[in-house]
């Protein structure tokens, strides 16, 4: 395992702080949480054209056909600026379940105008418990007589579906509780209706996806019918890494810009950062970052390099990443006092996204499981 980013990698990370930088300062930031989608088309258009929504859709297909590391270096960056919008959802939950087992007809059709930005994808998971795992897919995929399929049921979490208009869809073939297939539908098909959900988080979005018999074609089965659980599977080993490095940079900047914070607030004639009780939470809470800065870096080469522990490695990577950006932002909180909350500070956008990813794809005790399971053989 190198931790060393190659000069290739490095290239990448400086593009894309600069993009953040230039375009999504926190001023946009705060004007896009009043847009539908979330994302204006300019800059939607702006971040197409830097060729990062195929960083893991194959060169064969018009990706750039990169890894885990590269996607996390991405992921970073994005994380630290709290970029909104559709990136993460179309280029890794949609894009990435059709590329490793959709058909050769799917893959021609969507791949490529996935990765040039003609075509927003994302992936309907989870349903109402909000609980990841085959057993809690209730949707139902029906065989039919041409060789396709009729998909009914309700996704209640589907990231950014405002946005989009490919859906990979999880669904319970002919009712299994473990038999999962993977389809794809286009929002527009008959049959699909769509509500906004009510986050706290405004620069994140979701949806509920009500699918009443909508027809899909052999060529959009992504998958064996009833075993394409282990797809699913690959696609939360690279999400979960995009998760932890965007939660480890978020609380990376909350950290920084509280410390500087700290320098500048004076109480009692001296800056608040000299106080125990101010600058002991901030020490434990960069070391905290670090851990889960490490428990990142091993889960993106344990993906790379399809490690035997690779299962536990992004669970334990996903718990503590998630949990040291929450961490960051009630400690730092705590430092600013009741001013931290207010709308003229950044750091409840921060506050508000950690909280967030604490039930993204997912509970942290569904991933303590896969930990106590993969890790600990219990």
């Amino acid at each position: 395992m190198n931790l060393e980013y190659s000069e290739e990698q490095k290239l990448l990370r400086e593009s894309v702080a600069k993009f953040c930088k230039v375009e999504v300062p926190t001023e946009t930031i705060r004007e896009l949480a009043d847009e539908p989608k979330g994302l204006s088309d300019e800059l939607w258009r702006k971040l197409s054209e830097l060729g990062l929504l195929g960083v893991l859709i194959p060169e064969a297909y018009g990706g750039l056909g990169l890894g885990a590391t590269e996607m996390g270096v991405i992921m970073e960056e994005m994380g630290r600026a709290l970029m909104p919008g559709a990136w993460f959802a179309s280029g890794v939950l949609g894009a990435l379940p059709i590329a490793i087992g959709g058909t050769e007809a799917a893959k021609t059709a969507w791949l490529e105008k996935i990765a040039l930005g003609e075509t927003v994808a994302t992936l309907a998971l989870i349903e109402e418990d909000a609980l990841l795992g085959p057993a809690h897919v209730k949707a139902v995929a029906s065989a039919d007589a041409s060789g396709g399929y009729v998909l009914t049921g309700k996704k209640f979490f589907v990231p950014e579906l405002a946005a989009a208009d490919l859906i990979v869809v999880a669904a319970a073939v002919e009712g299994g509780a473990d038999g999962i297939g993977l389809f794809i539908i286009e929002k527009n098909a008959a049959g699909v209706t769509t509500e906004d959900n009510k986050l706290y988080d405004l620069t994140s979005r979701s949806g509920q996806l009500i699918l009443d018999g909508v027809e899909v074609g052999a060529d959009a089965v992504i998958g064996t019918p009833g075993e394409a659980w282990g797809i699913v599977d690959q696609v939360l080993m690279f999400a979960n890494v995009g998760l932890a490095a965007a939660s480890v940079a978020g609380a990376e900047h909350v950290l920084q810009t509280t410390v500087e914070y700290a320098r500048e607030r004076k109480q009692f004639g001296k800056a608040i950062g000299t106080f125990q009780a101010v600058k002991h939470p901030l020490v434990n809470l960069f070391a905290a970052i670090e851990s889960a800065r490490s428990a990142y870096h091993y889960a993106a080469w344990a993906v790379d390099a399809a490690s035997e522990d690779v299962r536990a490695s992004v669970a334990v990577a996903r718990v503590t990443a998630v949990d040291s950006f929450k961490k960051a932002t009630f400690d730092c909180l705590q430092a600013y006092g009741g001013i931290g909350f207010t709308w003229e500070y950044d750091l409840h956008l921060f506050l508000k996204r950690a909280k967030h990813y604490q039930y993204f794809l997912g509970t942290v005790e569904d991933y303590e499981e896969i930990i106590a399971v993969d890790g600990l053989g219990i």
